[in-house]
This record gives structure tokens, C-alpha cells and sequence, in this order.
């Protein structure tokens, strides 16, 4: 009965401090603005591999990827506009630290509501699958249509300023012809 307790007790020990991904982005940004989402690896301990992918809505484009080293025997990337992939193999020393993932780069494309998914997951030393809960980020694109309306209203102004420059210049040619 004892071994059975102290076996179920490493195991919720084990649960309790699975690896984990945490995720810095804006909640709000620009259409047209290129912001970094940020992933990290937390409570890391005998890990074998990880894997870390990242799919967006339609109106956001992946531009780049951004991996580290942090110490990976092999380290892949993918970029596919709406999908992206970051892959570590610690194949000769398991990781046993926190660690950043990586960055990706993103440009909002259109104003409105988009959605981000990190989906990841691990390995131990020995090749067992250890699940890592996604993460969803929703995000607020919002237009720059009032920027645009500003540009257009300078815009107009300055017409106004030149052809009122130019019916001047006419006066004054008119009144020197005279």
C-alpha cells in the first residue's frame, strides 16, 4: 500500500510541474503593424524534445521566425504565412531549464478580430509524448482609417493652398501685362 501511495505521489508531482509554454503578445495593434509574439518553455525537467507550432487567422501573416540556441543537438524551422513551426532535439543532454522558444514575427493585414493558436508539445529523455495545454490569444486589429482620413484631409488642403497659389500667379501675370 505504501509503494502505491509514493507511486501516486510522483506521479502528481510529475503532473503538478509538467512543462508549460507562457506567451508575450498585444492584445490590440494596428492594421498594417508588425508585432512579436514571444513563446517560452516553463517548468522544464528531463526534456528530450519540444515542438512548438503556431497557426494564425486570415488576416494575419507570419513574416519570419525566430529560433535560439538553447543548447539543442538539432533545431528546425518552418514558415508558411499562417503556419509556422519551431523543433528542438536534445538528443546527447536532455534540457532541464526554462527557455525561450522563440519569436515570430506577424503583420496585421486586415482590421478586425484575429486568433492566434499555440499548439505544443514535448518529449522526455526517453521519447514519451508529454501534452502541453494550447494557447489561444485573441487580438484586436483595429483600422488606421481615421489616420487615412487625416492624410486625405492635409491632402485636400494643399490643393486648395495651390490653386489659390496659382490663380494669385495669374492676377499678378495679368496685372504686369497691363
Amino acid at each position: 500500500m505504501k509503494k502505491k501511495l509514493i507511486l501516486l505521489l510522483v506521479l502528481m508531482f510529475q503532473i503538478c510541474f509538467a512543462v508549460d509554454i507562457s506567451v508575450n503578445a498585444p492584445s490590440k495593434v494596428q492594421q498594417g503593424e508588425i508585432f512579436t509574439l514571444e513563446v517560452y518553455a516553463k517548468n522544464v525537467s528531463n526534456c528530450g524534445g519540444f515542438e512548438c507550432d503556431l497557426y494564425v487567422s486570415n488576416n494575419l501573416k507570419i513574416l519570419n521566425v525566430t529560433s535560439y540556441n538553447v543548447g539543442a543537438d538539432y533545431n528546425l524551422t518552418i514558415n508558411k504565412n499562417s503556419f509556422a513551426a519551431i523543433q528542438y532535439a536534445f538528443l546527447t543532454n536532455p534540457k532541464n531549464e526554462d527557455f525561450k522558444v522563440g519569436e515570430f514575427k506577424i503583420k496585421a493585414l486586415k482590421s478586425g478580430n484575429a486568433t492566434i493558436v499555440v499548439k505544443a508539445v514535448a518529449s522526455d529523455s526517453e521519447g514519451n509524448a508529454i501534452k502541453i495545454p494550447e494557447k489561444v490569444i485573441n487580438l484586436k486589429v483595429e483600422s488606421n482609417q481615421v489616420n487615412e482620413e487625416k492624410k486625405e484631409t492635409g491632402f485636400s488642403f494643399n490643393i486648395v493652398v495651390v490653386i489659390f497659389a496659382i490663380i494669385l500667379v495669374g492676377i499678378l501675370i495679368y496685372m504686369i501685362r497691363k
